[in-house]
């Protein structure tokens, strides 16, 4: 089930509670049988542990030059990674002082043209409303799997 998170004037996201998708070109060439690289990447999709918060982050709607691109892509990435510390969870969403406290699933960021030029705070302002939505999801998703099992015994 894919939720669709607040639109900001910078990204658009996605997340999709306790389910992993590999990026975007890992799954083309998991699509093509005959691609030469499909028994590698299905084997790092494979043992990657599915735990945590997988993000992916994509900057194709930047029409500008590819290092533009990736210097876009690096900074939604770095202010997630703050938000995240700022919240007590690690890169990957598992907690670091309640290890059983964690964000499950896959976030998809998809950046606009206004982040090239945005400032620094405008941008940690955004993510911090798209974690908002993120961690609340999570924690709610995992509070119904609790009240299921307790109801179960």
């Amino acid at each position: 089930m894919r939720v669709s998170l607040p639109k900001t004037p910078l990204f658009s996201a996605s997340f999709k509670p306790n389910v992993y998708f590999p990026s975007y070109p890992m799954q083309c060439i998991l699509a093509d049988a005959t691609h030469i690289l499909r028994p590698l990447i299905d084997w790092r999709t494979c043992s990657r542990t599915r735990k945590g918060l997988w993000v992916r982050i994509s900057a194709n709607s930047i029409g500008s030059k590819a290092i533009v691109r990736r210097w876009a892509k690096r900074r939604v990435q770095e202010a997630i990674r703050e938000e995240l510390k700022a919240r007590h969870f690690g890169m990957h969403g598992i907690g670091i002082k309640a290890p059983k406290k964690e964000v499950r699933g896959t976030m998809e960021v998809f950046v606009r043209q206004p982040t090239v030029a945005a400032e620094w705070g405008d941008l940690r302002t955004e993510v911090r409303r798209l974690m908002d939505a993120v961690v609340y999801m999570a924690e709610a998703k995992a509070e119904t799997k609790m009240q299921k099992e307790k109801a179960r015994s």
